[in-house]
């Protein structure tokens, strides 16, 4: 506990800590004791009054019930524009907050307090100029303007709260651009959204860069605070546009965090089967058995290779750089019309899904904080007698239970999380590469010819009559991808591609044995951009599972060690370096530096050496792809329940097809039509839903895009 912190505690109820002569702690450093994070959910942001959705505004008994189950952090979604008049914030409503505040700070527990939806003054209005709003009615929005508004609210909430230590963290927004508007045109390529790319993410940037700048300039403890700014509507596969242009904080580095959300829809919100899919009620081995259908598991979103692959990804982009990341709302709904040994196993696999989550949400140094509506719904009966059922309640906050306010209603969620997130390892920041002067490093391109054939580009280490490895437990190496374009899927969409447009990066070994080879999937290209990664596969013996790593037959004999890279139309990069041995006691022996050799190559794969350095960076790779680029940029995507429509510009007049194509090569709708040269639209019809390329094809032309069916 600091000076100032106990100073506030003499000082009474208030806790209004004395200005600090000193800077607040940086964001790492405040990370560690964030712990388990919980949120006030569908109470403060309320618009107008924070009881209308049936939730008292928070008192004693439930701040102290919130710290008594194991949090440790308390998130306050936030209203302040239904709480003003021409951008002056009510008093009566800042000292409301502050009560709350205080209440959760009594309990030495860090409250993240942000500006949440609100009517969607800001959320809605992530763009510039003339649109459709999301009443389908044309508007126009000025985002000066609206900068100028988050500033005025964030200088009057700072100056409020100006005092208080590190342990009040402010957050710029909620989900910004999440209510975007739907139409067609150029403008809606997001699954039929507005498109959110780079232009959007610079006017996102003003609005983060308005609080930053408001909040630093009301001084004192301020300079310093930490504040957390949102991807794109806190969504992770947006999460590089933010990595991109991220905010200038005035205060300089150390002082922000990022912030995503994690609601994996089949498994969290999706009420009933629909005829794209099915809702899950169970979750990887906590499952029927009989019910595959209804359990999420593999590579399905929300699963465990989900959760690690895209918390894998935050910690790159954000946490290893110095960035800690919060999961500002996490959840999954319970679905209690289920009955019997139904809603007992689908029970067990939420409580099973909420603690692995938030023990791999540690592991990976993001801060998990639980979504908690407060509503509980209906009552069920177990062996036990009677317990609660809940929709994404854990405590107990509406005023119908009186003395039972601030209680635990989901015990078993609560207990996974607070027993799995104590045993989870520790986040070890990643160690900065030191690169020494005359170092290099392999440097390969890939460029494959445009067509539907899948190709191949190897590196290769051969070990002529074989090396012995058997004292080895792992290989690692220091890896960095880039795919500069994968035509019609180009950057975040790479992942999830079908087999028209996909990249996977595989190690592979080869031993004597039999002949054996062996081949473990690394991810995709996308999964080791932004930074240079370094990756570490376990060497597996004959009695193995393949499924944990290189599995060999014979590790006495291995004859080759490489690298794939599996793709269809790819143009894209590598930078590898530093492939070391490790022992069972954690010493290595350096295999391959590349400081004099080239390996082989095969396929679409072409290799040299460059300089080493920290970043995985290396010369740019130029490939003819704007010509390619340009037709696409011709079709525009209108995606609707049931079909997709498409239009396009043909150069002349002719015999065309479209086609949508699964995430298994499979074609899904198709059709032949004569188009006419100029503008053309073809609209296909389909009951699948999930994501799906669709490739439009006339006379010499050829235009693609994935889209999102619904």
């Amino acid at each position: 506990m600091n000076v100032s912190r106990l100073l506030s505690l003499v000082a009474g109820f208030g806790l209004m800590a004395s200005i600090s002569a000193f800077a607040l702690p940086k964001a790492s450093d405040i990370y560690p004791k964030m712990g388990l994070g919980y949120n006030i959910g569908n109470t403060m942001e309320v618009p107008n009054d924070p009881t209308n959705w049936g939730n008292i505004v928070p008192n004693k008994t439930i701040i102290d019930g919130i710290k008594a189950a194991g949090f440790n952090t308390i998130r306050i979604p936030c209203a302040w524009y239904t709480h003003s008049t021409n951008g002056v914030i009510d008093e009566t409503w800042l000292k409301t907050v502050k009560d709350v505040i205080d209440l959760a700070i009594a309990n030495d527990m860090y409250v993240m307090l942000n500006s949440h939806w609100d009517n969607g003054w800001l959320e809605d209005n992530v763009f510039d100029g003339a649109h459709i709003d999301r009443n389908g009615q044309n508007s126009t929005t000025d985002a000066k303007a609206i900068a100028e508004l988050q500033g005025k609210f964030w200088t009057q909430i700072a100056n409020y709260f100006k005092s208080y230590d590190e342990h009040l963290i402010f957050a710029s927004a909620n989900e910004p651009g999440v209510n975007d508007h739907r139409g067609s045109g150029a403008a809606y390529t997001d699954n039929g959204q507005l498109g959110f790319g780079a232009d959007r993410m610079n006017i996102l940037k003003d609005y983060h860069e308005a609080c930053l700048k408001a909040v630093r300039a009301t001084g004192g403890n301020n300079e310093t605070r930490t504040v957390i700014v949102q991807v794109p509507r806190t969504e992770h596969d947006k999460a590089d546009l933010l990595s991109a242009q991220y905010p200038e904080d005035p205060a300089g580095a150390g002082y922000t965090m990022a912030e995503f959300h994690y609601y994996p829809y089949q498994l969290a919100f999706m009420p009933a089967d629909e005829s794209w899919g099915k809702v899950y009620y169970y979750w990887e081995d906590q499952t029927t058995g009989a019910d595959a259908a209804h359990t999420c598991s593999g590579s399905a979103t929300g699963s465990k290779s989900d959760i690690e692959k895209t918390f894998s990804k935050m910690q790159k982009l954000f946490s290893d750089k110095g960035i800690p990341v919060v999961i500002g709302e996490m959840g999954i709904a319970g679905h209690y019309t289920l009955s019997g040994s139904d809603l007992e196993m689908h029970q067990k696999a939420r409580a099973a899904w909420y603690g692995y989550t938030v023990a791999t949400a540690k592991k990976h140094g993001l801060v998990p904080v639980v979504w908690d509506t407060g509503f509980e719904g209906t009552f069920a009966k177990d062996e036990n007698g009677s317990i609660n059922v809940n929709n994404f309640t854990i405590i107990r906050r509406q005023a119908a239970y009186g003395s039972d306010l601030g209680s635990v209603v989901d015990k078993q969620v609560m207990n996974a999380m607070v027993t799995q997130f104590a045993a989870a390892e520790e986040y070890t920041p990643a160690q900065k590469i030191e690169v020494k002067e005359g170092d290099k490093a392999l440097w390969v391109t890939y460029n494959t010819k445009i067509s539907t054939a899948s190709e191949t580009g190897t590196v290769r280490l051969n070990f002529n009559g074989g090396v012995d490895w058997s004292q080895y437990t792992a290989i690692s190496f220091q890896l960095r991808t880039e795919p500069v374009s994968v035509i019609g899927c180009v950057g975040d969409s790479t992942k999830g591609c079908n087999g028209y447009a996909w990249t996977s990066v595989d190690a592979f070994g080869m031993s004597t044995a039999a002949s054996s080879w062996s081949d473990f999937h690394l991810g995709a290209m996308e999964d080791f951009k932004s930074v240079l990664n370094t990756v570490t596969i376990k060497l597996v013996d004959a009695d193995g599972d393949k499924a944990d790593g290189l599995k060999f037959k014979d590790k006495s004999k291995v004859t080759a060690f490489g690298i794939n890279i599996y793709a269809t139309q790819l143009q894209g990069t590598m930078y590898l370096d530093n492939i070391v041995l490790i022992k069972a006691d954690g010493t290595c022996d350096t295999l391959q530096s590349f400081d004099a050799d080239l390996p082989d190559t095969d396929g679409i794969a072409k290799a040299q050496l460059i300089d080493a350095n920290a970043d995985g960076t290396g010369p740019e790779f130029v490939a003819g792809i704007k010509a390619v680029a340009a037709v696409n940029s011709k079709m525009f995507v209108n995606v609707q329940q049931g079909y997709v429509n498409a239009t396009f510009t043909a150069a002349k007049a002719g015999e065309a097809s479209a086609k949508l194509i699964n995430g298994l090569g499979q074609v899904i709708a198709s059709q032949n039509f004569t188009a006419h040269a100029g503008a053309n639209t073809v609209q296909l019809t389909t009951g699948y839903r999930g994501a799906a390329m669709l490739l439009v094809k006339q006379g010499s032309q050829k235009f693609m895009q994935k889209v999102i069916l619904k």
